[in-house]
């Protein structure tokens, strides 16, 4: 995932840069090419080298308050998922800098780039036909892997859905729920060959979250905003995908107002989620 820029010096970056080298040397391998930061420079990842070749390491901090759950294991948790192109996870090592927790992940290494260097498009990606087919298909794998990750009350979903927008809405009592990346965007799928990265978010999520998530980040280039909605239209265009669309987009929405994220993208989202509501409201 991308990030914002900062001052290449700034004290959170030199913070990253060290840890990434203490997980260098902790784990073994050696650097190589640019750090690249994640979102909000939460994240630093490099490419690094080893007798058995070329991998991925990534490095992160958090308080010790909150080094811990869902995201804090997602790429762990990950590793059990099978038939689904992404990073394979090597070896990983956590230690503590009181107050903060820390941990170095080793990923195998993919050569291929991200399909945008941003999480939205900004120009229309040159994607082949079997590229599409692999998306569908990853999507259509992961749905079947069982986990205890993610969302446990739909209703609660709803509630936060209804709250957000100010209103009540028509929306499925009992959505359909089942295993979504819950972070589809353009920054996390590589091409040509497709490989799904970022793996921090994932889980249990209303069906068509994934694809919803893509399809928003695609709406400033409506060419491929149809591509995407041609190929998950029979999740997208139901009681539960219309759900996920909502949340997705108030996601979306929330980040811009308390980030400043998503300048360019924040007003076709919040025009698609508008009109949701009013055939949400029509029903």
């Amino acid at each position: 995932m991308t990030s914002r820029h900062r001052h290449p010096e700034s004290g959170q970056r030199r913070f990253l840069h060290r840890i990434l080298a203490e997980g260098a040397e902790r784990l073994g391998v050696s650097l190589t090419g640019q750090a690249v930061f994640g979102w909000h420079d939460r994240t630093i990842g490099s490419a690094a080298l080893t007798d058995r070749g070329h991998f991925w390491l990534r490095a992160t901090a958090e308080h010790r308050d909150w080094a811990y759950g869902e995201a804090w294991t997602g790429n762990q948790d990950a590793a059990a998922i099978t038939g689904v192109p992404k990073p394979a996870l090597i070896a990983r090592i956590e230690w503590n800098e009181p107050p903060v927790c820390i941990y170095a992940e080793l990923l195998s290494y993919t050569p291929d780039p991200p399909s945008s260097t941003t999480s939205h498009l900004i120009d229309p990606p040159n994607l082949s036909p079997s590229w599409w087919t692999d998306l569908r298909a990853a999507v259509d794998t992961l749905a079947t892997h069982s986990t205890h990750r993610g969302e446990h009350d739909p209703s609660s979903l709803i509630r936060r859905v209804e709250a957000f927008y100010r209103r009540p809405l028509d929306l499925p009592g009992a959505p359909t729920i089942r295993t979504e990346h819950t972070d589809l965007h353009w920054a996390n799928l590589t091409h040509p060959r497709l490989c799904v990265l970022d793996w921090e978010y994932w889980g249990n999520a209303p069906a068509g979250y994934g694809a919803a998530v893509l399809y928003l980040h695609s709406l400033l280039i409506p060419t491929t905003a149809a591509q995407v909605h041609d190929l998950f239209a029979d999740v997208l265009d139901t009681p539960t995908g219309r759900l996920a669309q909502l949340s997705a987009a108030a996601h979306i929405l929330d980040r811009a107002t308390r980030s400043g994220d998503y300048p360019t993208l924040a007003k076709p989202v919040h025009a698609h989620a508008i009109s949701l509501i009013r055939a949400a409201e029509r029903r």
